[in-house]
């Protein structure tokens, strides 16, 4: 659906409800909200080590991912409907543990193993954009309730693309070849100086809360089920590396001199944002305290955490989690009204190789 029905058609929708509410519902009271929401994780260096110190320093651990979803949010809740504008940062890279070794030698200025191909693959999304969301939630049965958002989004930065190939290291040379094909709207690795691009789109969540009893609870998320964002006039890069100009240098680092062939233009192009699935099961023990479990699955990985909430007075909680897969423990605080949490898996943040950070406040009006 393009961006322009897309929008007319919210509007349309807000409209509706609107008029809806005030007919029906009469003084009934509405919310308005603000919403933060900023999760990173890395499987091969500390957050701080791979965004702000250019992957210099001693961590390392090999690993196939890094990626961090941040979203901010700020609206009204009224009945089962929300209206809220938005804005979203994602930046997922994907990759070999070749590519990270290769890298992570390269910036520390350490030797690589020679005689050995390394498989080079690095896949990376990032955008920028903004937008607003409409959501409702209804009954499917007494205890089951579903909520659908819908955003409408434009984009205001993105990269996405690939690299692929092999390399032969050998004592003193290399033997391979490395393409590149990748579109942005600003060429970091080329320099090259394009027309600035616009993308419009959408993306869907959609969500279930299951009360089984008065005990067992069960909800299930699933963030950019369907996401699409159109790119009219992308610019893009196509390229070749030849390895008859790469060599190592006297202190055994890469020497890339490459032969670059392919080209540069524009193109169509449609950027899809990863899917995200996140299921919850919490049972209530004596006295408000509460047990559960959460499985989140990020493409083809599998997070598992504990939840454990202790009430804190009539109206106040706390909330813990421990991630098994990342080590991560959460700590939060949460009332009626506000709700905040923070997310590590070490005391000191510099060497986080996962961190979050949330934040919620709503006023009833």
């Amino acid at each position: 659906m393009p961006y322009q029905k897309l929008t007319r058609f919210i509007f349309c929708l807000m409209i509706v409800c609107f008029f809806s509410i005030n007919t029906q519902a009469g003084m009934d009271k509405r919310e308005m909200y603000v919403e933060s929401k900023m999760y990173g994780h890395s499987e091969t260096s500390s957050i701080k080590q791979i965004v702000f110190d250019d992957f210099e320093g001693s961590d390392y651990a090999g690993g196939k991912r890094s990626f961090t979803h941040n979203n901010w949010e700020s609206g009204v809740r009224f009945k089962q409907f929300k209206l809220a504008t938005i804005a979203r940062y994602d930046y997922v890279l994907s990759y070999t543990q070749d590519v990270a070794e290769l890298i992570y030698a390269d910036k520390n200025s350490k030797q690589i193993e020679t005689n050995r191909e390394y498989d080079l693959y690095l896949d990376v999304l990032h955008a920028r954009s903004y937008g607003f969301k409409f959501g409702y939630s209804f009954s499917l049965l007494p205890s089951l309730t579903m909520g659908v958002d819908v955003s409408a989004l434009k984009l205001t930065s993105f990269m996405d693309g690939e690299i692929t190939g092999n390399v032969l290291v050998g004592d003193d040379s290399y033997d391979g070849d490395i393409f590149l094909d990748y579109v942005y709207s600003q060429d970091k690795l080329l320099d090259r100086i394009a027309d600035t691009p616009s993308g419009y789109g959408y993306a869907v969540d959609v969500r279930w809360d299951f009360q089984v009893n008065d005990r067992l609870s069960i909800d299930a998320e699933v963030l950019d089920l369907l996401s699409q964002i159109k790119i009219d006039r992308a610019p893009f890069t196509t390229a070749g590396a030849t390895s008859n100009r790469v060599n190592l240098d006297a202190n055994g680092r890469i020497d890339v001199k490459p032969v670059l062939t392919g080209g540069e233009s524009y193109r169509k192009h449609t950027l899809k944002l990863p899917q995200r699935l996140s299921l919850k099961g919490r049972y209530l023990l004596s006295n408000a305290y509460e047990l559960g479990a959460r499985f989140d699955r990020y493409d083809d990985s599998i997070y598992t955490s504990l939840l454990f909430t202790i009430p804190f007075d009539n109206k106040q909680q706390v909330q813990t989690a421990f991630d098994f897969r990342t080590e991560a423990l959460t700590l939060g605080w949460l009332d009626q009204y506000w709700r905040c949490a923070i997310t590590s898996d070490q005391f000191d943040i510099s060497k986080a190789r996962t961190f979050g950070l949330s934040f919620s406040l709503a006023h009833h009006f």
